[in-house]
């Protein structure tokens, strides 16, 4: 039935006013609104891989779904505080996804945020971050063998695929290493993000 319905909501991210919305997803009782997928995709908060606006969309309410069922953890267990200096800078990254800060501004205002709330939105997302650097990196071991392993594989390759040369492994162990590193991690995030998925009630209804 709800997906029929278009109905009065209050977005979860700040907006100027009450507007006429349609539900996007609900993880559980929190609602993710179509409003809110429009919000992030204006302001490319998250970086874009996707190859049509589509679904592009698609991946945004993915990651805003993922966003909220993370930061129920993060809550649970005390998020960290956040310094003023590490939001500003995740800021400017947002800002260089933009040719020009005119452009950045104008997008802000499409998206009906102010500065203080878009900051308010990375913060949130910094939390999660800094809550899985401290839950998982430590989990994460790489061995000498693993390291050798990624060089002559998916490092290797991808250099060639660039057509770059390829440095010998004792002068890029460490940049592999942290390649590896990344790697891992992604698939440890991944894995809680999917246990966290499973534990709630997640429908989706739209995206644009």
């Amino acid at each position: 039935m709800l997906r029929a319905l278009a109905i009065l909501v209050l977005a979860a991210l700040p907006v100027s006013a009450v507007t006429v919305d349609r539900i996007a997803a609900i993880v559980d009782q929190q609602v993710l609104t179509v409003s809110e997928v429009t919000q992030m995709v204006e302001l490319r908060f998250f970086p874009r891989a996707a190859k049509s606006d589509d679904d592009y969309r698609r991946d945004v309410l993915d990651a805003l779904i993922a966003q909220a069922l993370r930061y129920r953890d993060v809550e649970r267990f005390g998020a960290q505080d956040i310094s003023a200096d590490t939001i500003e800078a995740r800021l400017v990254e947002i800002q260089r996804r933009f040719a020009s800060i005119e452009e950045f501004n104008a997008a802000l205002a499409r998206a009906e945020l102010t500065l203080d709330e878009l900051r308010a939105l990375v913060k949130r997302q910094l939390q999660v971050e800094a809550y899985i650097k401290e839950r998982f990196a430590p989990l994460v071991f790489i061995s000498n063998d693993d390291i050798d392993a990624y060089y002559r594989g998916p490092w290797a390759t991808q250099r060639r695929e660039r057509g770059l040369p390829i440095p010998a492994l004792a002068q890029v162990r460490e940049e592999v290493r942290a390649a590896v590193q990344s790697s891992r991690l992604q698939e440890e995030i991944e894995k809680w993000t999917t246990q966290l998925r499973a534990r709630a009630n997640v429908d989706i209804y739209a995206w644009r």
